[in-house]
C-alpha cells in the first residue's frame, strides 16, 4: 500500500518553523534533545501497550491513551523527515497486520529504540535512509498495534492542534 503523509510533514514543519522562531533555535541546536525526546516518547507508547510486561497482569492501557502516544512521537519522527528532508510518500507491505504476540511487538519497539539511537545529525545519506525507514517502522508499528492509516492521520492532527494551542499559551 501507499502512504502519503505528505500533509503531515508539512504541518510539522509549519508547528517546528514556529517553536524554532520563538526560542530562537533550529533542527540542528535541538538534535540532542529531540532525539532524547522521541526516545521518550517511545518508552511512553511502550509503557501504555504494556507488551515487555511480563510480570503484570494489567491490561494495555485504551486504544484512546496508545494512539495519543502514538501521535506525540509521529510528531519527532515527522521533524527528523523535515530536518532531512525525506519524502512523506512511500509504500507499506500489504499484510501489515495486527500482532497480537507481545514477543513480537517487543522485538519491534527494541528495532525502533536502536534505530534511533544510531540515528546522527549530519544530514548525509546514512541518515537520510535511516530517519525514512524509522518512519515507515514506526507507521508499521502504529499498524501492528490495531490502528488504520486514517486513524493514525486523524491522532496526529488531534495532537498537532494541542500542540499548537500549547505554544499559543506559552507551554
Amino acid at each position: 500500500m501507499i502512504i502519503d503523509f505528505t500533509r503531515i510533514i508539512e504541518s510539522q514543519h509549519d508547528l517546528d518553523r514556529d517553536i524554532f522562531l520563538k526560542h530562537n533555535t533550529n533542527y540542528s541546536d535541538t538534535f540532542v534533545e529531540r532525539k532524547l525526546a522521541l526516545l521518550v516518547e517511545l518508552g511512553e507508547l511502550a509503557n501504555e501497550v504494556r507488551s515487555f510486561k511480563y510480570w503484570s497482569l494489567k491490561n494495555k492501557s485504551a486504544d484512546e491513551v496508545i494512539i495519543e502516544e502514538y501521535a506525540d512521537g509521529l510528531h519527532f519522527i515527522s521533524g527528523f523527515c523535515v530536518q532531512y528532508s525525506v519524502q512523506a510518500i512511500f509504500s507499506l507491505k500489504d499484510d501489515l497486520v495486527v500482532i497480537q504476540d507481545k514477543h513480537m511487538i517487543n522485538k519491534k519497539f527494541n528495532k525502533l529504540f536502536k534505530m534511533i539511537s544510531d540515528l546522527k545529525g549530519n544530514k548525509d545519506k546514512k541518515n537520510i535512509k535511516l530517519i525514512s525507514a524509522i518512519y515507515k517502522k514506526y507507521v508499521a508499528l502504529g499498524i501492528n498495534l490495531g490502528f488504520n492509516i486514517e486513524q493514525i492521520k486523524e491522532a496526529y492532527f488531534t495532537k498537532h492542534e494541542v500542540n499548537i494551542k500549547r505554544q499559543e499559551n506559552k507551554y
